[in-house]
């Protein structure tokens, strides 16, 4: 069911839509919007369900958080709707079976243009949404600094595969060490957010995240004898291509984004586009990269 909108929104800068093998990143940085005025006019964005979720979280930080995020998503795609303008706030969203977030693109029947694929990140500094439209996407981000509790190893043998273990365990600086389990756990993370079938369907242990050989800042994903298939199609998606990147963003975060590889690339490097903003006040384009 549609919603009824009385406000007028300020328009948003139309963008095209990333090509092939292309994913556009955006980000916010919570700590640079403190605009009251501004926050309550995104807050008439969400959904009576999602401003719900958001006055049920602990605290004005998550709930500030919670808002952004929302808010994040909504005006990213709607931005990319060049062909037929898409109010934010007509967004109607729905969860596949293992509950990840998509557009209902059903409720858009006007809407010509391929249907876009997304993914939400985020830290208590940093929101991230990735963006693609051939391909599905997952991303992950954390912060540099992120200090690690229990011992690295001790850590990595409960998740990880036996081979990260090892690769983990010749590394002899413990600062270097906790900065290759993070960057390995994102790039993890990133790629079952692109499955989309959750940690508890694709535990970490059943696949291998490797330097591919010969290039910078490449990755490869094995997996190890423990994946389990259930049926052909599973087995096709597992064994399927899969493109990585890995990048800083506002020199305090990495990212990592995984992208299933589309059997037209030919083998092209992904191209990421990055882009700070603060919706309906600024955006900012930070870097167009290409990464194997």
């Amino acid at each position: 069911m549609q919603r009824s909108f009385s406000i007028e929104l300020p328009s948003l800068v139309p963008l095209q839509l990333p090509s092939r093998m292309e994913t556009h990143l955006w980000y916010i940085l919570p700590d640079e919007v403190k605009n009251t005025s501004l926050l309550k006019h995104y807050s008439q964005l969400l959904s009576p369900s999602e401003k719900d979720k958001v006055v049920r979280m602990r605290g004005n930080v998550l709930k500030k958080n919670a808002l952004l995020a929302r808010t994040l998503v909504r005006t990213t795609i709607a931005r990319y709707q060049t062909n037929n303008a898409v109010d934010p706030r007509s967004l109607m969203f729905k969860k596949n079976m293992y509950g990840k977030p998509e557009v209902d693109w059903q409720n858009h029947k006007n809407c010509n243009n391929p249907p876009l694929h997304f993914n939400l990140s985020h830290t208590d500094s940093l929101i991230a949404c990735g963006v693609t439209v051939h391909v599905p996407v997952g991303i992950d981000v954390e912060d540099k600094e992120r200090k690690i509790k229990h011992d690295v190893l001790a850590f990595a043998k409960r998740f990880y595969s036996t081979d990260e273990v090892n690769f983990l365990s010749t590394i002899p600086d413990p600062e270097v060490q906790r900065t290759e389990f993070i960057k390995l756990w994102i790039l993890k993370e990133a790629y079952v957010k692109a499955l989309g079938k959750g940690f508890s369907a694709t535990p970490f242990n059943t696949f291998t995240i490797q330097s591919k050989a010969g290039t910078e800042g490449g990755y490869n994903l094995r997996e190890t004898s423990e994946m389990a298939v259930n049926s052909l199609e599973e087995t096709k998606k597992c064994n399927g291509e899969w493109k990585f990147a890995l990048l800083e963003l506002a020199d305090s975060h990495y990212a990592a984004i995984c992208i299933e590889d589309d059997q037209a690339s030919e083998e092209s490097p992904m191209r990421v586009i990055v882009r700070k903003t603060i919706p309906f006040v600024e955006d900012e384009l930070i870097s167009e990269s290409k990464l194997l």
